[in-house]
């Protein structure tokens, strides 16, 4: 064999491998909470859209206990993307919090879909009429692992109650507190998340609920312990029976990605989510909010390689800006 025969060879081998590297599947798993509740459909909407339409690629949706479970798993390398709020996303990128031991940089900003607004229910014809009244009452308040759980005791704290002693706390997830509830087996719940939430919706179809207001005092002492928390309401209307606006607070709910993840496909992924919003939106009607102006709310941590490209293509409002407030010196 000569050498311009050898040469040749070896190119043609190197090229299939290439092929064949780039033909390997990858496999994106995305952390949600659990299964039924918002973040589900969310992370299930994404999944079948990109296992529809990307090649060599196949997402799946995660059940789990909530958004901090979401980010262990993804520090564990357990799976590759997940669902957390502003505050979890920014405290993951910088090992700071619950993350102190782990090593900065991990976690990178994906996309920002909604806000999560605090939900206070209780029955249309319960006697608690404030936040207080929830003094020795049953009050479920979301699973172990979960966000919710952590920013239902933060607003307990606010209104000077303690859930060990104050009130019988129930820690269960979403589906269960919302059964509990229509069912009589507690006598409120508390949780944030996206409005609206399917397990109060579902609810409301056989049992009348009430949301209780959040006045601004208690939303100013839960900004004292994070500043992530802004002021916010559930619209009007977005549940059946609540004409007016109700005062909340509320964190970003993002997606969250390793820094690890291929950039090409978190790219694609990006593109194809933003080129399919309307698609998202028949998934949940928080979607529909969704654009390039909205999709960096909440996040202080930067973003991964692969979505930053896809921002900057498609101008992003803010794109720049965002970059410079967020990239370390």
């Amino acid at each position: 064999m000569n050498l311009l025969t050898r040469l040749t060879a070896a190119a043609v081998i190197t090229a299939a491998s290439g092929t064949a590297a780039l033909a390997q599947k990858t496999y994106i798993s995305i952390g949600s909470n659990p299964i039924g509740n918002t973040a589900y459909q969310w992370a299930a909407g994404i999944s079948d859209l990109a296992n529809r339409n990307l090649e060599n690629v196949e997402f799946t949706a995660e059940g789990t206990k909530g958004y901090l479970a979401n980010v262990a798993l993804m520090m564990d390398k357990q799976i590759e993307a997940g669902f957390a709020n502003s505050k979890l996303a920014y405290e993951a990128y910088n090992a700071l919090g619950d993350f102190a031991d782990e090593e900065p940089g991990q976690i990178m900003s994906w996309l920002s879909v909604a806000p999560i607004l605090q939900h206070v229910v209780v029955p249309a014809s319960s006697d608690i009429q404030s936040l207080e009244d929830l003094r020795a009452k049953r009050v479920g308040i979301g699973q172990p692992g979960g966000t919710s759980m952590l920013d239902a005791e933060i607003l307990m704290g606010a209104v000077g109650l303690n859930p060990e002693s104050d009130f019988e706390a129930f820690r269960v997830p979403l589906g269960q507190m919302a059964q509990m509830l229509g069912d009589g087996q507690i006598d409120a719940l508390v949780w944030n998340g996206t409005h609206p939430l399917p397990p109060l919706l579902q609810l409301q179809s056989t049992s009348d609920i009430r949301i209780l207001p959040i006045p601004g005092d208690v939303v100013d002492r839960i900004q004292k312990v994070s500043g992530a928390y802004q002021s916010g309401e559930i619209p009007a209307n977005t549940y059946k029976g609540h004409i007016e606006a109700i005062p909340s607070y509320q964190l970003g709910n993002v997606l969250v990605v390793r820094a690890d993840v291929s950039e090409d496909i978190v790219y694609e992924t990006t593109k194809l989510i933003m080129e399919n919003l309307d698609h998202m939106a028949g998934v949940h009607p928080a979607w529909g909010r969704v654009s390039l102006n909205t999709i960096l709310t909440g996040f202080e941590a930067p973003l991964h390689p692969g979505a930053l490209r896809y921002y900057r293509e498609a101008g992003a409002s803010g794109i720049e800006e965002f970059v410079t407030r967020t990239s370390k010196p």
